[in-house]
């Protein structure tokens, strides 16, 4: 899985889902010459590395607009590209959803930790 290469980042938020633990970076300084604007990653408990993502990537043609983009071992795509993708509230509800869909944990809440 090709997994975003982050020098520095600020942590935005934390949320716990079920047996994972989700944070949310924003400010991301990058080595991989991608433009994040939030990047989503899920480490399950017991791993030492996420193992999921949702990125939000700004978008090099249109000023407002992001990429979402999930990755996860056997997943990578771009699944819009829309300037709600720079809300962070916007950004974080939908990485919880595809979480809880693609990891099949639905029936697990998500709660906010920081």
């Amino acid at each position: 899985m090709k997994r975003p290469a982050i020098r520095t980042a600020i942590p935005q938020r934390r949320y716990r889902i079920g047996d994972f633990t989700a944070v949310v970076l924003g400010e991301i300084e990058s080595e991989d010459g991608i433009a994040y604007r939030y990047v989503f990653a899920m480490v399950q408990d017991g791993a030492s590395e996420p193992g999921f993502y949702v990125l939000s990537v700004n978008s090099p043609g249109a000023a407002n607009d992001c990429a979402l983009r999930v990755l996860a071992p056997d997943l990578e795509r771009e699944l819009d590209v829309s300037g709600r993708w720079r809300d962070l509230d916007a950004f974080c509800e939908q990485a919880i959803a595809l979480a809880q869909q693609v990891l099949r944990l639905e029936d697990e809440q998500a709660h906010r930790l920081l």
